[in-house]
């Protein structure tokens, strides 16, 4: 394997791991987490792939208003600032960062990183795969 094709392997397998390790904890947290509203109190833009995106903090009510976190960050940006209250879930009341509830914030990372996953095993299969010998004719 040449340096090129490790390279693209040990890039491949570590953001393969990390981004599939986030979609599951978004993942986790969607399914098992409290469900409530953001309030958000600061925006900020966040640039990214040239388009302007939002990135807010503020604070969270459990939909059964069993807790208030008066300080909390929405793990992702949002297209436009919000501007009333955000359906979104967190892990108890401890947390200090909330998840939107939406299947896009686990499933692009999730699938992304599978791919990438998938790119890095195929690199890797391939380089330890040892090329079949072909038969030698017997002399005649």
């Amino acid at each position: 394997m040449g340096p090129r094709k490790a390279l693209t392997t040990v890039v491949a397998l570590g953001g393969g791991v990390f981004l599939l390790g986030a979609a599951v904890l978004r993942l986790e947290t969607q399914l098992t987490g409290v469900p409530g509203q953001f309030m958000a109190a600061q925006c900020e833009v966040s640039e990214s792939r040239g388009d302007d995106e939002w990135k807010c903090g503020g604070s969270f009510r459990a939909d059964d208003n069993s807790f208030v976190i008066p300080k909390v960050e929405v793990d992702t940006t949002f297209a436009t600032k919000p501007t009333g209250l955000v359906p979104v879930v967190v892990d108890d009341e401890t947390s200090t960062t909330a998840v939107e509830q939406d299947y896009s914030v686990w499933l692009y990372p999730g699938a992304t990183g599978l791919l990438c996953l998938g790119v890095g095993a195929w690199n890797v299969r391939s380089a330890i795969r040892r090329p079949k010998q072909e038969p030698v004719a017997a002399p005649a």
